[in-house]
């Protein structure tokens, strides 16, 4: 027994031994450089690198010193760094301390300067430019940048304590000489917008109070209001929430601010609280409003942006560098202030009531993966791949498309307002309930949640249906007319293709928009005869005409509204019916059937939010038709080539203004030259003549606007211009081509010129583009 404790005792000991000395290599030998560490680092400065041991790094430059500090780890497991700067801490630049430390990791030598060489009053190295102390576990390194090096060419000397002195490029140099300002992270929030669990705004725009709320999503997310202001516990707005959030982010610091210059400059116009997740830390305070001390501007300071349109070289009122910075002044948890970007106040300082969220449904539609509709009319739909499944009233697979637009139909709907529940009527036994779920996306290692929207919605009253929002319990007050999308029949989930055949089967167009009416026939060679109206020089348009054509045969509704609405959707009397004959497609070679025809008719009634209610001659189900079919049906069908003369006939142009000396442009050998005018001569006047040829080579006026004498607004009686063509003889004898430019307007989003040519009883308009060059040439500025 002996003998074996003697044994044991021995093996004990070893082991004890061997722990020890494990300790002694990992705990008092941590300082000691390995064999690997010094042969894989052996041309770098520092002979260990251990990035996690790595606690403090101080840095003197410039004059200035900074101490880098890691901190504790945080709610997340990150340990950000601070920096004190002036005995005053702040956060770090996370980027710019990896930075530096990436630099002092690869920091290598040039070469090794010899014992004998390397007295320190000689190489600088008595008064340093650089001074780099880093606490690396139980090591400590520093590195001293001295004086210049003959070469390579900005070379500087770096002693290495312990290790000796050396030469190292201009580039590291440079990448240690930094400005130690630039470490102190130049972010006014000192939270990230995942950290918070609510915010608040007050000053411009009023008391704006938001909390995070138990819902997810892309779309609001997941703030509502906190319940402490008229809105109560609304849903907030994704666009609203998302523009403060990207503010936030953009609240980035030009340059920072004394005390005294913050006090002096700092002029409120918004305070944003910013309350964290995580009890421990302390509500942030900022403060918006004031301009930047001009002190402060530096020549690389933007300049405010012009208003869009604005000629750049005009005094615009914004021209002052100042203008493009706000000073911001953070009054907790930590005091800083700084000159930030104006722009951030542009959606710190927006209403409260772009806040409120008045949509029914909040998920964006690439997210919406279930919709169920419960009430007098059941219908089921899941996405399934890269379609939909209908799993009630029916089983069966429904078109991606009819899908889709039955999605859309209910993200596009819009509250008026929301009520007070005590003003709510018609849902005491709501007409139906519509549930929809979404499953927004994951970010990193996340799993995926389910979002589940849940709407009642009662029966209409009066022009208007009332629907509870379960998520945040408000109820919106819709109109009739939209509300009509939340409760579709299976009729929404039809094909939404509503007619089918070739552009060329169109035999003719009746257009009845108004209470004026055209009507086209196709020709033999394909083209478009204007039948109606009937007046000399009116002539029909092949590419409108065609425009309308095509709109029709290939036809789809945006969405399904319902499989009979009477009188309703403005039908009774619409503002726009589309009539064309169809020429059929021959069946088994009959060529009789190939002569067959048959009309097909669509009736437009009341807007809708992205087109018109529509429905046609066959079917008195009702859709909502597409904009750019009332669009081009709307429009005047009638050539827009009427401006532009023959440009190898001309021989003369006469351009008169309203006031001032006609200019003549005449056509020679060399081509058009100016030959009378204000501007006739020099070069100005070639580049005038050859402005002028262009633009009578591109005439093409937009569209015809009105028929008969023009009116007051178009300001044809006392025109802008007079253009006035003389042409050489053709095949039949023709007089001068004349037309006038009247009044400026804005047409569907374009800048025009109303135009009417002699001869032709319509007005049309120009683009103002089109027709400067014949201005200009005139010299109407």
């Amino acid at each position: 027994m002996k003998l074996a404790l003697r044994r044991h005792a021995t093996t004990l000991t070893l082991v004890l031994l061997a722990a020890s000395a494990a300790v002694v290599v990992l705990v008092v030998d941590r300082d000691v450089v390995t064999t690997d560490e010094a042969e894989g680092r052996k041309r770098n400065l520092l002979e260990a690198w251990r990035p996690a041991d790595i606690s403090e790094l101080t840095l003197t430059a410039g004059g200035k010193t900074a101490i880098l500090r890691r901190s504790p780890p945080d709610s997340i497991g990150q340990k950000p760094w601070t920096v004190t700067l002036d005995g005053r801490t702040h956060p770090a630049d996370e980027q710019m301390v990896d930075q530096l430390l990436g630099t002092l990791e690869f920091a290598t030598a040039e070469r090794r300067v010899s014992a004998d060489a390397a007295d320190p009053s000689a190489l600088g190295l008595g008064t340093p430019r650089v001074i780099v102390e880093l606490v690396m576990g139980a090591r400590r390194e520093r590195i001293t940048l001295g004086g210049s090096a003959p070469t390579p060419q900005g070379a500087m000397y770096a002693e290495v304590a312990g290790r000796g002195t050396f030469v190292v490029t201009k580039q590291l140099a440079t990448a240690l000489d930094l400005d130690i300002e630039r470490l102190r992270s130049r972010s006014i929030v000192p939270y990230l917008s995942t950290q918070l669990s609510g915010l608040r705004l007050e000053g411009e725009g009023g008391t704006r109070r938001f909390t995070k709320a138990p819902w997810g999503g892309t779309r609001g997310d997941g703030f509502r209001f906190d319940g402490t202001t008229p809105e109560g516990t609304a849903r907030v707005r994704a666009e609203a929430i998302d523009r403060t959030l990207i503010a936030l982010g953009k609240m980035q610091a030009d340059v920072f601010l004394s005390s005294d210059e913050a006090t002096a400059s700092a002029k409120p116009r918004v305070t944003l609280t910013l309350l964290p997740r995580d009890a421990a830390d302390a509500p942030a305070i900022i403060e918006l409003g004031g301009d930047c001390p001009r002190t402060k501007l530096t020549p690389s300071t933007p300049r405010a942006a012009q208003p869009p349109g604005e000629d750049s070289a005009a005094p615009s009122g914004n021209d002052d560098p100042a203008s493009s910075l706000v000073v911001a002044v953070r009054r907790e948890p930590t005091i800083a202030a700084a000159c930030v970007p104006a722009s951030v106040l542009e959606a710190l300082t927006r209403p409260v009531d772009d806040y409120v969220d008045l949509w029914p449904i909040a998920a964006p539609i690439d997210e919406i993966v279930e919709m169920t509709w419960a009430g007098a009319q059941t219908l089921d739909l899941a996405r399934e791949d890269a379609g939909w499944h209908q799993r009630a009233p029916e089983d069966r697979r429904v078109s991606s498309d009819a899908g889709r637009a039955l999605a859309q139909s209910l993200v596009d709907v819009q509250a008026a307002r929301i009520i007070p529940a005590g003003d709510a009527r018609g849902l005491e036994s709501p007409r139906a309930t519509l549930k929809v779920i979404s499953t927004p996306p994951a970010f990193g290692q996340q799993t995926p949640g389910e979002r589940i929207e849940t709407l009642d919605i009662g029966a209409p009253v009066g022009e208007f249906v009332h629907v509870r929002r379960a998520e945040d319990g408000v109820i919106l007050e819709i109109p009739r007319a939209e509300a009509e999308a939340l409760v579709p029949s299976e009729l929404a989930v039809r094909p939404l293709k509503i007619f089918s055949f070739r552009t060329s089967q169109i035999r003719s167009l009746r257009l009845e928009v108004g209470g004026r009416v055209q009507r086209l026939q196709r020709t033999t060679t394909g083209a478009w005869d204007l039948v109606e109206p009937s007046a000399e020089g009116l002539v029909a348009d092949i590419g409108l005409a065609t425009d309308v054509a095509e709109l029709l045969a290939g036809l789809s509704a945006q969405r399904w509204v319902s499989a009979d609405a009477g009188n309703g959707y403005g039908l009774a009397r619409p503002r726009a019916i589309i009539t064309a004959e169809i020429q059929q497609d021959a069946e088994g070679g009959n060529s009789d059937a190939a002569r067959q025809t048959r009309e097909i008719r669509v009736e437009l009634g009341a807007p809708a939010t992205s087109g018109a209610y529509a429905r046609t001659g066959e079917s008195p189900a009702v859709f909502v038709a597409p904009a750019s079919l009332e669009t081009a049906a709307s429009r005047l069908l009638l050539s827009r080539a009427v401006f532009m003369p023959p440009l190898d006939r001309i021989r003369q142009i006469t351009l008169t203004p309203e006031r001032g000396t006609p200019t003549v442009v005449t056509a020679g050998p060399g081509g058009l030259r100016l030959t009378s005018g204000p501007l006739h001569e020099g070069a100005e006047a070639t580049m005038l003549a050859a402005g002028v040829r262009d633009a009578l080579n591109g005439l093409l006026a937009e569209e015809a606007v009105s028929l008969g004498a023009p009116t007051a607004a178009q300001g044809l009686d006392k025109p802008r211009l007079r253009v006035e063509i003389a042409l050489s003889p053709g095949d039949v004898p023709e007089g001068p081509l004349r037309f006038t430019l009247g009044a400026g307007d804005v047409i569907r989003g374009t800048t025009v010129y109303y135009a009417r040519r002699e001869g032709i009883p319509a007005t049309y308009v120009i683009a103002q583009s089109r027709v400067r060059p014949l201005l200009e040439a005139a010299g109407i500025r």
